[in-house]
């Protein structure tokens, strides 16, 4: 037990759920004027812009890298790149490479250096897809071959250090002394099963309930937005209304949908098969307007598994077994906001007649919620549709939507746009660190630890992966069209409707697209006046094509105008910022607390509803990873390690002032606008920070605040 001041000191469900007083909140949020903003240090991608653009660097013969040509340019008046700012942290990014060359070997240059483009083309160049050149199938989608020099950092510039040397351990597989973490987990868990054994007596064994007392007191350290707390610490974690929310303000918030009306028959056909009377009339009378669907109904094609009935089953070596589900969860939204789960089938096989759906015997939102805690059937089918999500935000939304897809085009754009083209300064700053974290990926976290965690075997996997990207649609995922596409409003007033109070995140990811979308417009109307002017340029032809054909994504627009470049180039800038900050910063927080989301179940999954409604506790924890030290610590570790909250500099708001501030004394007509344009930009981050607190206080109360897209807090790139 801690003392009371470290108690003190940790989340709990008061400050949780607890917002920051106005005042307070806005006395800390960046100055109105971008003058005043305090500039910690420049953002990476605008320091090396300017750098590049002045010629402030060494180019290295090709034939011959011992024969360096020293830098053409200088620093010159009006230039702030040469201030005492910028040259203090172009010493410390050099203290940092030699560190690195002396602490973890890392030998990669940090500052840039100018490529032409025929060398950019030989540097670059995409992994063979869909086969290996061995006939084989790719695990992954197009990627970069071979990590270029000046794009690959050390995993220690990529992760935390301390999180690191800590998973290292785990994925190594060793068992920490008896006096670590693991070892008090271990003697946690062995009194809990003497007490069984020798007692006699199952409910003196493991139940749920001391779990979640574990959880108030052996936690990480607060690292995260949410200062280390997670959904366990919320009494009724468990409950209708913490699943429903997270729909709207999880790690996942971008898949839940419309209910089409063959869905909306199907769940009152089992309705009805079920016995559920009460349902079947209920949906009979609700708006099929009203209804929405979280949909695993794919994932047995998706892991190209043609039986449709076939078992998700998954057995690594020298670990246990685990089983996969794709649950479809069917909710109601009612005028008032509130969201509310009405059915859930636990494993679609294909047909609802095959599966076992159940539905909720709360039939609205007011109904009692006395009976919640001791529902275990409904319990296990959330928990059923939580493995589902856990499945399809880790390894397709998370890595594959945001991850892979931006690196295939940063592949595509180096091999087709020169680095002094308007289009490539754009995109360069969104791009930091992103090739060398996806390397990473795919080398040790996918492998070593997810394909441990899932209820699929790896070659499932990765066919789970491949179909995520090949039935991506670019153009629709923009996040008008994507809103439209899912049954929400594509505009900000009409998601200004009460209905929708509380799905902050698309109020949020649609003010953030607008804003950069305006910025993204201003900067390439400078280069691009005209429609004929994009249309001409071969470079943007040469990059479309390529994203279509050599990166395998059909779905990018043909770019003829310059509305079109400017969708497109937003897109490439929302997937690498907002979005990812949306999907992945939340982790720790929903996902740490294991039992909440899991990533697999642990026993084969209920086969009929008789045997379904006969759940007791005891089924819930056998399903869950509990006794499975290696796999919980697994599960609750990679979360923490992926969302170490953003530092100030790597922020979007960051982006903006820095900008600002190398423009902020050159002289020429097309600089000034650059510089306006970016006061304008930051002046737009600012407010968004006021907009998005005002949505987060706006939902119901007790609602968990909403904040991760903050600009303040949304990172520039895809970091981690």
């Amino acid at each position: 037990m801690p003392t009371s001041r470290q108690a003190a000191g940790r989340p709990d469900q008061s400050t949780i759920l607890k917002h920051i007083p106005e005042r307070e909140f806005l006395a800390q949020i960046a100055p109105k004027d971008v003058a005043n903003a305090p500039l910690p240090s420049f953002d990476p991608g605008v320091f090396d812009n300017e750098l590049l653009k002045l010629k402030l660097y060494p180019t290295i013969d090709p034939d011959n890298p011992n024969v360096v040509k020293e830098p053409e340019g200088n620093i010159k008046q009006g230039t702030y790149v040469g201030t005492q700012v910028a040259l203090t942290q172009a010493y410390s990014r050099i203290e940092q490479t030699f560190a690195s060359l002396f602490d973890v070997l890392g030998i990669e240059p940090t500052l840039p250096r100018y490529t032409p483009l025929e060398e950019q083309r030989k540097l670059y160049h995409f992994s063979s897809y869909p086969k290996n050149p061995d006939g084989t199938l790719a695990d992954y989608p197009p990627h970069l071959q071979t990590i270029p020099p000046d794009q690959s950092f050390t995993p220690f510039g990529i992760f935390n250090a301390i999180g690191l040397i800590q998973t290292q351990v785990i994925l190594q597989k060793l068992t920490p002394d008896e006096d670590g973490f693991l070892g008090r987990t271990k003697k946690w868990l062995l009194e809990k099963e003497r007490a069984a054994a020798f007692g006699g007596d199952p409910e003196k064994g493991l139940k749920i309930q001391d779990v979640v007392e574990y959880n108030k007191y052996h936690r990480k350290f607060g690292t995260d937005i949410s200062s280390g707390g997670n959904i366990g610490l919320l009494e009724d974690w468990y409950s209708d209304r913490r699943f429903a929310d997270q729909q709207f303000t999880g790690t996942n918030p971008a898949t839940i949908t419309r209910a089409s009306t063959t869905w909306i028959d199907a769940f009152s056909i089992a309705a009805k098969t079920g016995g559920y009377d009460k349902w079947v009339t209920a949906l009979g009378k609700a708006d099929p307007a009203s209804l929405f669907l979280q949909d695993g109904s794919y994932f047995r094609k998706a892991c190209g598994v043609s039986d449709p009935a076939a078992v998700l089953h998954n057995k690594q070596p020298g670990s246990d077994d685990n089983w996969a589900v794709g649950a479809v969860s069917l909710f109601q939204l009612y005028e008032d906001g509130k969201l509310h789960p009405v059915a859930i089938c636990v494993d679609h096989k294909g047909s609802m007649e095959k599966s076992v759906t159940i539905f909720n015997k709360r039939m609205t939102p007011a109904d009692s919620t006395s009976g919640e805690k001791e529902d275990w059937p409904w319990r296990y089918a959330k928990t059923c549709a939580q493995v589902t999500d856990w499945m399809r935000h880790e390894l397709t939304v998370h890595l594959t939507l945001s991850h892979l897809v931006e690196e295939a085009i940063i592949v595509a754009t180096n091999r087709t746009i020169p680095m002094d083209h308007t289009v490539h300064r754009l995109l360069y700053p969104h791009w930091y660190k992103t090739l060398s974290l996806n390397a990473a990926a795919r080398a040790t976290l996918v492998p070593q630890v997810i394909i441990d965690l899932v209820g699929v075997s790896p070659e499932q996997a990765y066919s789970f992966i491949r179909d995520a990207f090949d039935t991506y649609d670019f153009v629709g995922s923009y996040v008008p069209n994507d809103l439209r596409r899912r049954g929400f409003p594509d505009t900000e007033e009409g998601l200004k409707q009460t209905r929708y109070k509380n799905y902050p995140y698309a109020k949020n990811t649609l003010a953030l697209w607008n804003t950069l979308h305006t910025y993204v417009k201003s900067m390439l109307s400078v280069a691009f006046p005209t429609d004929a002017s994009v249309a001409a340029d071969e470079h943007i032809k040469d990059w479309a094509h390529e994203i279509k054909t050599a990166a395998f994504m059909p779905s990018f627009p043909e770019i003829t105008t310059l509305d079109g470049l400017v969708d497109a180039v937003t897109m490439c800038i929302y997937i690498a910022s907002p979005f990812h900050s949306a999907v992945n910063y939340l982790q720790n927080f929903y996902q740490a607390f294991v039992v909440a989301r899991p990533p697999m179940l642990c026993q084969l999954p209920a086969q009929s509803l008789d045997q379904l409604n006969g759940y007791k506790e005891t089924d819930l924890v056998a399903s869950l990873p509990i006794n499975r030290q290696r796999e919980w610590l697994l599960a609750a570790q990679i979360p923490w390690l992926l969302s170490f909250k953003v530092e100030d500099d790597r922020s979007l708001l960051n982006y903006a002032a820095s900008q600002w501030n190398v423009y902020k004394y050159k002289t020429s007509p097309a600089e000034q606008k650059i510089r306006d344009i970016s006061q304008t930009l930051y002046s737009s981050l600012q407010e968004l920070q006021k907009t998005f607190y005002y949505n987060s206080t706006a939902m119901d109360k007790g609602s968990i605040p909403y904040m991760v897209l903050d600009p303040g807090l949304t990172a520039v790139s895809i970091l981690i």
